[in-house]
């Protein structure tokens, strides 16, 4: 699809069918389908990885700590919808013993999903709890919500509800089966709770450090 947009464009500057004043506006265009396609090709090469089962790099680290330096990069996203980020601790400091880049790749994906799908002038909630050696962490919105009988299906590879489809426009649909896929590979657990035109709240554990 970005693609064939690309080159449709690009031919139709060539051969002048887009007149010269209206260049910028098609060029536009084909930076964003651009921008959409490194993003499908770079999801693609991950879940490869994945896929191949590359070795995890394990190792403690504070989930919190991820979770602040994850959160302050979408100050700008939340700043354009009105959005209050708000994190909530159980402790000062919460160790985990995981691959950290993967689980901030994680985080990254479930944050940019909630804001995406966040109602302008709403909030979106990080929490991290212990139970029993386990650290659940939850991502949680007062959003749009996902239809019922599309939760089983959000994990599909390429799979968009249709909901999801005008306010998702730079999405790949690889976003959550990434997501899922590195919860997987840590022998950990993923969950989703959503109501249709409420909100949606994923949470995932990871294993406490000792």
């Amino acid at each position: 699809s970005p693609l064939t947009s690309i080159k449709g464009y690009v031919e139709a500057i060539q051969d002048g069918t887009i007149p010269y004043e209206m260049q910028g506006k098609y060029l536009d265009v084909i930076l964003f389908e651009t921008e959409r396609l490194t993003k499908l090709t770079t999801d693609l090469l991950e879940l490869n990885a994945m896929d191949n089962r590359r070795e995890l790099d394990i190792t403690n680290f504070d989930i919190n700590a991820v979770i602040k330096r994850t959160a302050a990069s979408f100050e700008g996203s939340c700043k354009k919808k009105r959005l209050v980020l708000e994190l909530v601790f159980a402790e000062k400091e919460t160790l985990v013993s995981a691959d950290l880049a993967r689980i901030q790749q994680v985080l990254y994906n479930l944050i940019d999903n909630a804001i995406k799908f966040s109602n302008n002038d709403s909030s979106i909630v990080v929490s991290v709890e212990t139970k029993s050696n386990k650290v659940f962490v939850s991502v949680k919105d007062f959003g749009i919500g996902i239809p019922k009988e599309s939760i089983k299906r959000i994990w599909e590879r390429f799979y968009k509800t249709d909901l999801s489809r005008g306010k998702d426009k730079r999405g790949t649909g690889l976003g959550l089966p990434i997501t899922k896929e590195i919860i997987t590979a840590h022998n950990e657990n993923i969950n989703v709770i959503s109501t249709e035109g409420v909100g949606t709240e994923f949470i995932f554990s990871l294993q406490q450090a000792e």
